[in-house]
């Protein structure tokens, strides 16, 4: 039998989702990769220019040697900003929105998606945190699996903070954690939330049309909220102002488990929750490669909204392929600003 060629428009759909779930890190295109470059990045501006003399205050008469000591240098002087390095299963990136005086740094780590759109979306929405996106496979069993040893979490954030400390964050430790996902990356974020230590350990769980479940039976679809409990149990801490979830979906229709839709009404009724009915149109990003990943303009047009504390669900239009990728090209503009809220307030780390 003679085998026929995908069609230009299959070809270019396959081509679409590969760039939006792995982009050029997963392809094996390893010229963009800088791993190892700790080069220091190129002073810009006045950050070059002396100061005037009149802004030197003057020197005490006959000054001890510990009064002519410099005043400590920040910690992310030397830090190079370039590229990203490989770090677990996952790149590391330091987006430009990155700041750190001390070498204290809040960590994102983004489960499933182009590692490159997400952190431009993490500059974009003025986040000061390292990001380690992590892509392990195509559904979430693999990114559940991955999780399954109690250790893992521990082992991703250890090596953050080596590579941290190797690409020249003097002092380099952790300070808050938050976790986020697209699509399949669920799995690794419920596989996390299942265990108590690590719970006390999450200040945040984003959420971009991420979170499917079984149903209890295949006669009904009813939710199996034994699979969503690690979820409900971080949500319920979110609607008490203890935690942040926030969480996005689609109207993208599945026959064979629980959409997104029915797990976040699911959440909702858990916890007593209305949604109300809302229109909004989230800002669309301006930098190019979360258009590339976008063959239509079928940007998110907001539905649907639920809060109490600092719970947040969004449900927005849409039912075709480029109206879930939407959810994590628009990120920067979704779920990115309410976690830059929450830890500018200064809500604590675990």
């Amino acid at each position: 039998m003679k085998l026929r060629r995908p069609s230009k428009q299959t070809e270019s759909i396959v081509a679409r989702w590969a760039l939006a779930v792995f982009g050029a890190l997963s392809i094996g295109a390893t010229t963009l990769v800088a791993v190892g470059d700790f080069s220091e990045p190129a002073l810009k501006g006045a950050a070059h220019l002396p100061a005037f003399p009149s802004a030197r205050p003057p020197e005490p008469p006959n000054p001890t040697p510990e009064a002519r000591v410099e005043p400590q240098a920040r910690a992310d002087r030397d830090l190079s900003r370039d590229g990203y390095t490989l770090v677990s299963a996952g790149a590391l990136f330091v987006p430009s929105s990155f700041a750190s005086a001390d070498g204290t740094f809040d960590l994102l780590i983004h489960f499933h998606g182009n590692a490159e759109l997400v952190a431009e979306s993490v500059a974009a929405a003025g986040l000061s945190a390292l990001v380690l996106v992590v892509n392990v496979g195509v559904g979430s069993g693999a990114y559940d699996t991955r999780y399954g040893p109690p250790g893992m979490l521990d082992f991703d954030v250890a090596r953050v903070v080596e590579t941290a400390a190797a690409r020249g964050l003097r002092g380099a430790r952790l300070g808050r954690l938050a976790l986020a996902a697209w699509s399949a990356g669920y799995g690794a974020i419920g596989r996390i939330l299942a265990r108590d230590e690590a719970v006390s350990r999450v200040s945040a769980v984003l959420l971009c049309d991420a979170l499917h479940s079984n149903f209890v039976d295949k006669g009904s679809r009813e939710v199996d909220m034994d699979r969503i409990a690690p979820f409900v149990h971080f949500a319920q801490k979110a609607a008490a102002g203890e935690k942040l979830f926030v969480m996005t979906h689609s109207e993208v229709g599945e026959f064979r488990y629980a959409t997104t839709t029915e797990t976040s009404n699911a959440i909702l009724r858990a916890l007593g929750i209305e949604r109300s009915r809302t229109i909004d149109w989230p800002d669309r990003p301006s930098f190019p490669l979360a258009r590339t990943v976008m063959s239509t303009e079928r940007w998110l047009e907001q539905r649907s909204k639920a809060q109490r504390g600092d719970l947040h669900i969004a449900g927005y239009r849409g039912f075709k392929e480029d109206d879930h990728i939407a959810h994590l090209a628009q990120m920067s503009s979704t779920v990115l600003p309410a976690l830059v809220a929450y830890w500018k307030r200064g809500a604590a780390g675990p």
